[in-house]
């Protein structure tokens, strides 16, 4: 009767245990957890701690009514840019997961207690607690911390590549819009110059046909027409960046400034040089061919067995002494050791993962490969790119535009002298108007191919003169089978 009264009293208290031990380990987190929001940054990664939590003030929005420096855009879009916040967010969690892969698993209470007691010559056994631990193969767990450490350095370049083309793309947009500024502004420009010559045609100021009235009606017409698809267009790109910088979409967009563009010299050779040890792509590649590696390592060691240990305390009651005996350890609590193992018995099965593991680091090779052509197509793409673009503008900006301007003036002159016609004055005004807008275009261009080559070499140009472009080696010096090196992670 008394050993069933304190079974039931035990009983309870035992199976609360873990609940108790669990809140307690909860409430033991919370208090290192600020009510403001997430902890504070200590990494190198960059990006601003901007995310909401009680307590946290929104930041202020920006004022870009009044023309607003590309560099400007570029901060704001470091400080606000969800995909930005969430790749850091990323990139720090897969850096915890360096210390969580390098512990053992948590050892295993375990309860238990007789149905029937146990009598022995020492007593009788009533219930018993003891504690386990697995312990994996030494080696099981160093590849395993490897694999987490090479994951969380490819999640780094992740980030740096996700800010990359997030800052790429706010240059796109910046460049596009003040384009389409440029462009309704050439637009308006000449509607203004052809109002005047049809408004004088009307009154009988010049000696016109109907055909040149009806053709400086029809090239207003088209002028208005466009005016209207770039306002639009203009509210697309603008929304874009407010998209991008995270601003509500009542936030006016300025006419973007962009900065002067650097003169690209380089030659192809060269930017695949500088390429090979800083594009965003080759680095993940490369280290997701060193995690495939590892894991292809941690998958062979799956015939090694595993180990546990444990101890267990079995109680046990005194004798009565009513019994009238006394032996030696007489209600003392026996101790049990124990030692197990793994029995690696499913052979199919472990060399199925076997299999698995060296496709998968095939793979990721062969990836890494894809990887490697792809930098070299869009670096000698975006090359081009550039070249083409800044002779374009050369041509339209240094010889075209200025000559069709001279032609306009000389057509507007002869027209006022009664030589000219109208039909002259409109046709070097149509011209001098596409030169102009290309012009626009071409620039717009230049910078837009700019950024994409700084994308495809992995960093921006005002960086290169701190950065070896070694002697011009040809594309085949990209590596084919090494990872980049310790340092240059």
């Amino acid at each position: 009767m008394h050993t069933a009264l304190v079974r039931r009293t035990l009983l309870p208290s035992l199976l609360l245990l873990p609940l108790l031990a669990a809140c307690a380990q909860e409430k033991a987190e919370l208090k290192h957890v600020p009510a403001s929001g997430p902890p504070e940054s200590t990494g190198t990664l960059v990006g601003a701690e901007s995310q909401d939590g009680p307590g946290h003030e929104p930041e202020p929005i920006p004022d870009l009514s009044q023309a607003p420096r590309l560099a400007d855009l570029l901060r704001i879009a470091l400080q606000r840019s969800p995909v930005i916040q969430a790749a850091e967010a990323r990139a720090r969690a897969a850096g915890e997961s360096v210390a969580i892969e390098g512990w053992l698993p948590n050892p295993t209470v375990m309860i238990g207690w007789y149905e029937t007691e146990v009598e022995t010559r020492v007593g009788s056994q009533q219930w018993s607690v003891g504690v386990q631990q697995k312990i994996p193969f030494p080696t099981k767990l160093s590849t395993q911390t490897d694999i987490a450490d090479s994951d969380a350095q490819r999640m780094r370049i992740v980030y740096e590549r996700m800010t990359r083309d997030v800052l790429v793309e706010v240059v796109r947009v910046a460049h596009e819009i003040a384009y389409i500024d440029e462009a309704i502004a050439i637009t308006g420009d000449i509607g203004a110059v052809l109002e005047r010559y049809t408004t004088a045609a009307a009154a009988g100021e010049t000696s016109s046909l109907v055909s040149e009235l009806f053709r400086a009606d029809t090239q207003r017409a088209q002028l208005e027409n466009d005016r209207v698809i770039l306002a639009e267009l203009r509210f697309v790109e603008a929304q874009r960046m407010r998209s991008l910088l995270d601003l509500p979409p009542e936030t006016p967009i300025g006419t973007p400034v962009t900065d002067m563009l650097p003169d690209v010299q380089s030659s192809v050779a060269e930017l695949l040089t500088i390429a090979e040890g800083h594009n965003q792509e080759l680095r993940e590649a490369g280290l997701a061919l060193e995690t495939a590696r590892l894991r292809a390592s941690l998958a062979g060691q799956v015939h090694i067995p595993d180990m546990s240990v444990g101890v267990t305390k079995v109680s046990t009651s005194r004798l009565p002494s009513s019994l009238g005996v006394d032996p030696s350890g007489n209600g003392d609590d026996p101790l049990i050791l124990q030692f197990g193992l793994t029995l690696p018995i499913w052979v199919q099965k472990d060399a199925a993962i076997i299999r698995r593991s060296r496709s998968l680091e095939r793979a990721a090779a062969l990836e890494r490969l894809d990887a490697i052509q792809r930098t070299r197509d869009r670096v000698a793409r975006a090359w081009f790119q550039v070249g083409n673009a800044d002779r374009l503008h050369r041509l339209y900006a240094e010889v075209l535009v200025p000559r069709a301007a001279i032609a306009a003036r000389t057509a507007e002159d002869l027209l006022a002298n009664g030589k000219g016609t109208l039909g002259g004055v409109l046709e070097t005004i149509a011209v001098y108007h596409n030169f102009r807008l290309a012009s626009a275009r071409a620039r717009a261009d230049h910078g837009r191919a700019i950024a994409q080559l700084e994308r495809a070499i992995g960093q921006p140009f005002d960086a290169l003169a701190a950065t070896p472009t070694g002697t011009g080696t040809d594309a085949g010096a990209l590596p084919e089978d090494e990872t980049n090196t310790e340092e240059e992670r």
